[in-house]
């Protein structure tokens, strides 16, 4: 008897999916879309969550487990098999058997299984839905594998490998390429005695790393709002009825890379402490889509004491870095969402699974708490860290990391007040009150964290400030003035002042208005168009990048005039005039919904935008999730925003229905009660 694939798929699902009851698990979407998800337990919650992000965005979810097993180069050519040698390189799906059983528990077993199920489930029931053969079922290390690659990705060992493969290793340091905002403020500023905190990260507003919206409530103490990426079976951040917290990333020095010493008699053995080992050398099998259709490709791939290590022209390097000693980061991100105050805060974030990002929390006992969270390698001094280190000697082998009270934090302070804008950790409260640099190593290039813009401003505003309000708060998120004299963006603009305006009487007009600029990005501003489009045309001429508006960058005039050529010709072609607000320019825009977008890179309403055909800038990057939390004794009060909507399928009410909202600055309230949940849900059912 002939048995089809579908057929196949279907027959699997229901042998595997038999664990779970769906009619025990309820999913409440309200009037934003939003799933609230009811179970008894935390596996059957994480069922539910698997299952609803399907609906909303199966695409990537898929692309995660893709990923996970390094097939992305069948459904995207070159580039995806670039990810999948990358995948087998740091030997990704070994490391997750490795520590499977010894840094999971029981109880988390269960719950990735459970969630697991829940995709297969959808999988099973919507086969049309799925791009690739052979990926479901997944399991539960098919999940792990993915957090450890987007986390090893995230200290940056994609790039660090780059930088080997470039022939440049001495010139590899890791700097982000955006930047997101944290704040705490508790009784000891706040007028009404309450604990405020902002969660705000800057990523891209689009694709896989987007976020997605879940409350989450169990019958075993899971009871929270928060958001994630696909593939994430809790929330990255959020808050429960007691505390929250935010994230934002951070870049000390995470990865090192090590020259190998060779054999001249045995090109594949390395000298390490005066003996000779053998590499392990492998073939790394590819299959990579193309216009012809599916063609196999072999690449070689090493690994020695250090880690992974690559071969170029210039001799053999070798990769360490911080994830490659646990996969712990999952299971307490979903113990975080459990904690009720900050001692339980603290003693989870003591795992130290999670291996990097500043963490904010605030709590409903007016506690708040800063962390430089980083998983530190202990390394020895007499090294320079931040160059390509000897591979020949176990002193450049480290083996341990600082624990969590070695690392820069804040608690409470006198001020009232805690914030991160991924700027350095030793500016993170008032001035007097911050974590003294001098207590802490070099090794660890705390340094790649600078003073930015953002936290210029943030200090600028808040100098011989005594009280806030709530909408004193909403007012520094939403503030998109750059600092005054001071900061990369200072240093970039200050050569306009010198333009003498009468040598270039075809862009008089423009010099003239761009000398009028306030430097604010909001909206209603009528120089900030000609500003982001000339900047942006010396930033692409330049080849410079996020961490030019941090540190500044130096052109010069005649490239200066042919961006303000360029830029004035752009607004006339476009919308006849160069006095234009910027909200008319610069827009939030998904299918045929569009509005205005105000702000700028290193804002603290951050925004970066790209030219279209049309001559819109089109919102990119920046404030991709929006949540303040009040904790107070008179009762707590969440609310929050994403820039487009919950789903991403066309058609679907959810896709654009939050884009007003936040183009307004506005957000929706947020309900932790069951009861209220149900009582104004406009859909409740079961995930089957």
């Amino acid at each position: 008897m002939r048995i089809t694939f579908v057929a196949l798929f279907f027959l699997i699902g229901s042998i595997c999916f038999s664990q779970i009851n769906p009619n025990d698990i309820t999913i409440a979407r309200d009037t934003f879309g939003i799933p609230h998800i009811f179970a008894k337990t935390d596996a059957e919650v994480a069922y539910g969550l698997a299952w609803a992000h399907c609906e909303d965005d199966f695409e990537h979810i898929q692309y995660i487990m893709v990923t996970a097993n390094a097939r992305l180069g069948e459904l995207q050519g070159k580039e995806g098999a670039a990810t999948d040698y990358f995948v087998k390189f740091i030997k990704a799906k070994e490391h997750v058997d490795k520590f499977y059983e010894t840094d999971i528990s029981p109880n988390y077993k269960n719950i990735l299984q459970s969630y697991a199920d829940g995709i297969n489930s959808y999988a099973s029931k919507h086969p049309t839905e799925v791009k690739l053969k052979n990926i479901f079922p997944i399991t539960p290390k098919t999940i792990l594998i993915g957090y450890h690659l987007i986390l090893t990705s995230m200290v940056g060992t994609p790039k660090a490998l780059q930088y080997v493969i470039k022939g440049k290793p001495d010139e590899y340091i890791f700097n982000a390429s955006a930047g997101s905002n944290a704040f705490a403020f508790n009784k000891g500023i706040t007028s009404d005695s309450a604990t405020y905190l902002v969660i705000n990260p800057h990523v891209p507003l689009e694709g896989q790393g987007s976020w997605y919206e879940a409350h989450l409530c169990s019958e075993e103490n899971w009871n929270i709002y928060g958001v994630l990426i696909p593939g994430m079976t809790s929330p990255a951040m959020g808050c429960n009825e007691n505390l929250g917290w935010a994230i934002t990333f951070n870049w000390p020095d995470y990865v090192d890379i090590y020259k190998m010493e060779i054999n001249p008699q045995k090109k594949n053995q390395y000298k390490f402490d005066g003996e000779w080992y053998n590499f392990e050398k492998r073939r790394i099998k590819l299959k990579v889509k193309t216009k012809l259709g599916k063609i196999s490709v072999k690449k070689n791939a090493y690994w020695c004491i250090y880690g992974p290590a690559y071969k170029t022209k210039k001799g053999i390097y070798a990769l360490r870095y911080s994830t490659m000693h646990d996969i712990k980061a999952a299971e307490q991100w979903h113990k975080m969402g459990k904690t009720k105050q900050y001692v339980e805060f603290y003693e989870t974030m003591e795992i130290q699974g999670i291996p990097l990002f500043n963490f904010m929390m605030a709590d409903n006992q007016d506690h708040i708490f800063y962390l430089f969270n980083a998983k530190l390698p202990i390394r020895n001094t007499e090294f320079n860290w931040q160059k390509t280190l000897p591979g020949n000697t176990s002193k450049t082998l480290w083996t341990s990391y600082y624990r969590l009270n070695m690392l820069p934090q804040r608690y409470n302070p006198r001020c009232g007040f805690l914030y991160n804008t991924n700027n350095t950790p030793f500016h993170c409260t008032a001035p007097g009150e911050n974590v003294p640099e001098q207590a802490f190593n070099k090794e660890s290039a705390f340094s790649w964290n600078r003073i930015n813009n953002r936290d210029l401003r943030f200090m600028e505003i808040m100098k011989d400030k005594k009280q806030l309000s709530f909408n004193d708060i909403k007012k520094i998120k939403y503030d998109s003035q750059y600092p005054k004299n001071a900061g990369g963006v200072h240093k970039i603009f200050n050569p306009i002042y010198q333009l003498d305006e009468k040598k270039y009487p075809d862009i008089t007009d423009a010099i003239i208005k761009l000398k009028k600029w306030d430097f604010t990005g909001y909206a209603q501003n009528r120089e900030a168009a000609l500003v982001a489009l000339t900047f942006n045309y010396l930033f692409d001429l330049k080849k410079a990048a996020y961490n030019e508006l941090e540190t500044g960058f130096i052109y010069s005039e005649d490239e200066l005039v042919k961006a303000i050529r360029y830029s004035k010709k752009y607004l006339l072609t476009h919308y006849k005039t160069i006095d234009i607000e910027f909200g008319n320019v610069q827009r939030l825009v998904r299918e045929d919904k569009s509005y205005p977008a105000p702000g700028f890179p290193e804002c603290l309403q951050a925004m970066t935008s790209e030219a279209q055909k049309n001559g819109i800038l089109k919102a990119e990057n920046g404030d991709s999730f929006i949540m303040f939390a009040k904790f107070s004794k008179k009762g707590n009060e969440y609310e929050c925003v994403v820039p487009y909507g919950e789903s991403r399928r066309k058609n679907n009410p959810h896709l654009t229905d939050q884009m007003e909202l936040y183009s307004k600055q506005k957000t929706k309230k947020i309900s932790l009660n069951k009861n209220e949940v149900l009582q104004t849900a406009t859909r409740i059912y079961h995930p089957q």
